[in-house]
């Protein structure tokens, strides 16, 4: 076991591991610095003042330059992917980026690791302080800033505006956690930093709602967002939508989705289920309308489909008038073949005929082996002429899911072949890289909705070949994906409109590089992470899966919750809380979305009906 010193000296202590000098801290005159060992390399930091101020730096000079660093949620490694309003670098101008606590998955926190060792600072759950990362000259420097600073500006939604520059009251006492490890393979310690974080922060947490309520409340809610427009096409609404100018929510009825947010193909496969279930003729009609139209007007005769519809498919001047996307992506291609192969199965158990559903779901999976390229990989989206649109992005890997799906129907190797080829090619890409790439769809960065079909693939491939190397794969994807999630709770202002809801951030996800607010995606791993905790032992894997469900499940209406005067339809729930400074400028920080989505719900039931024991959700 490695061992860490401290040499104290005048106005400076070094910390050395194993002997060697790793770390400088420079103590300010009128100040004194202690280090409290906690486990395992992690130290509080205090530092008191013999007079209190109201500005304080606790400033690391990390002896090493860094061959990986992070920023949890907000910047990996320089953020050198993508395109858009990010965090890129150590900062702009020369100037280094400060980050607020609030935006950061672990408050204010800072990684970095080199070949000699690895590093890691955050604070405290209350905050009231910022991050900072940067490089001067042949150290790399770790802070933690009071009081709360955002420079050199500060990422909004897909824009930059001023900085920030917070104030408080005089103290005399600031601390924090450090965290300091021997190198291991490539992010290896940053597993441990998570590990311990997660334990640092871990609480019990009360669910609002049982399982079976959860249920019932989505179920209601997907019944309401079905929708026909005025030409017959069925479908679910992507949700209920404020607008300032209406006394109530206003149901979205202008296109609809296959997939991602829009969810119908998920959707009506969860109406089927509960037809199943209860017998409700009316939501075995619902869900068919909704697959019957995609059945009849979204397929192309090349195996590909339209991933929205908003008119019929023989008006062609719906594509060529740009009502309708004509670059198809992977996410929502992948979605629809997996859920039209569940509705065959569902359609097959409840005496339904509906054979085209399993025709559907085959031609897209042929397709998708006619354009997955000799390493593997498919594009992030494709033209209708099934010609590539936008080339890369860990976002193709929705497209190897059905393949499993395929292989379990038809036993057909060549299916089983371009999944696991598939597979292998995410896999190395993300061993490589340290990221997942373009899953949210409205932004195209580093991101954490990609890493959600290399999780559940890399396991359904372990599953079906039990090669160890998809397990600890799976295991990596699972800790980068906890990079992305709170392991606290956000104290928010007493003024502010998540304070007066109630909303907890522990436990939920932020999306992506480019957009730093918080959603509920994290359900759809809930299973993974409890996959994991039986295949590792590991409970950790429980219990963070445990905190999802618990986040994903806040804010949802019973048909009485009322927030700014609007009472909210049952089933509802906000897509995204704003938790940190996100909104545009003429709106508050630390406010809900108001934006009702759909997809929240349909995660929610996948993830119920991919759990037989729902006792870790009670």
């Amino acid at each position: 076991m490695s061992a860490i010193t401290f040499d104290k000296q005048p106005n400076q202590t070094l910390i050395l591991l194993d002997g060697v000098p790793a770390i400088r801290v420079e103590t300010p005159a009128g100040a004194e610095d202690t280090f409290e060992p906690i486990e395992g390399g992690a130290y509080r930091w205090t530092r008191r003042t013999a007079q209190p101020t109201d500005k304080m730096k606790l400033t690391l000079h990390v002896l090493h330059m860094p061959r990986w660093f992070l920023v949890p949620s907000v910047n990996y490694n320089g953020n050198g992917w993508g395109s858009g309003a990010q965090y890129s670098g150590y900062g702009i101008n020369g100037e280094p980026w400060i980050y607020a606590w609030h935006r950061v998955a672990i408050p204010a926190c800072t990684y970095t690791e080199s070949d000699r060792f690895a590093l890691s600072l955050f604070g405290d759950e209350k905050g009231g302080m910022s991050g900072s990362l940067h490089e001067e000259g042949e150290e790399t420097v770790q802070e933690l800033i009071w009081p709360e600073t955002e420079t050199p500006k500060v990422l909004y939604k897909r824009c930059w505006q001023p900085p920030y520059y917070g104030t408080m009251a005089p103290q005399s006492e600031f601390s924090g956690i450090i965290l300091l490890q021997p190198a291991g393979k490539p992010r290896e310690r940053m597993h441990d930093l998570l590990d311990f974080a997660w334990k640092f922060f871990y609480r019990e947490v009360k669910m609002i709602y049982t399982p079976e309520r959860v249920r019932q409340l989505d179920t209601l809610y997907i019944r309401q967002l079905f929708s026909t427009t005025y030409e017959g096409l069925s479908g679910f609404s992507s949700g209920f939508n404020w607008k300032d100018s209406e006394s109530a929510f206003v149901k979205r009825t202008t296109q609809f989705e296959i997939g991602w947010v829009g969810q119908n193909a998920s959707s009506a496969c969860r109406l089927l289920k509960a037809y199943i279930d209860t017998g409700d003729e009316d939501l075995r009609d619902k869900g068919l309308a909704v697959l019957d139209t995609w059945d009849q007007y979204a397929f192309l005769p090349n195996g590909l489909m339209l991933v929205q519809l908003m008119a019929k498919m023989d008006h062609l001047d719906s594509v060529v008038n740009g009502d309708i996307p004509v670059a198809l992506d992977s996410c929502n291609l992948g979605t629809a073949a997996t859920y039209f192969f569940e509705a065959a199965k569902l359609c097959k158990q409840a005496g339904i005929e509906r054979p085209s559903y399993l025709k559907r779901a085959l031609g897209l999976v042929d397709f998708f082996i006619k354009v997955q390229t000799a390493e593997g990989e498919f594009a992030k989206s494709y033209f209708l002429d099934g010609s590539v649109d936008s080339p890369h992005g860990s976002v193709g890997a929705f497209m190897v899911l059905p393949l499993f799906d395929a292989y379990e129907v038809t036993g057909e190797k060549k299916y089983l072949d371009a999944a696991l080829k598939g597979m292998d090619f995410y896999l190395d890409e993300f061993e490589r890289t340290g990221v997942t790439t373009a899953g949210a769809l409205d932004s195209f960065c580093i991101d954490k909705e990609s890493a959600a079909p290399v999780l559940r693939g890399a396991l359904r491939a372990y599953d079906l070949t039990k090669d160890r190397k998809y397990l600890d794969e799976a295991v990596d994807v699972g800790y980068y994906l906890a990079t992305w999630q709170w392991h606290y709770s956000t104290d928010f202002p007493a003024d502010s409109e998540a304070k007066q809801v109630g909303y907890d951030t522990y436990g939920s996800t932020s999306v992506s590089a480019a957009h730093n607010a918080l959603d509920h995606y994290g359900l759809y791993w809930v299973p993974e992470y409890m996959r994991l905790a039986e295949l590792t032992g590991n409970e950790m894997w429980a219990q963070r899966a445990r905190a999802l469900w618990y986040n994903g499940t806040q804010l949802i209406s019973d048909g009485t919750f009322v927030v700014r005067g609007r009472v909210r339809p049952a089933g509802s729930q906000d897509e995204s809380v704003r938790h940190t400074r996100w909104a545009r400028p003429d709106r508050r920080c630390f406010v809900l979305s108001h934006w009702l989505s759909n997809w929240q719900g349909t995660f929610r039931e996948v993830a119920l009906d991919r759990m037989k024991d729902w006792t870790i959700l009670r």
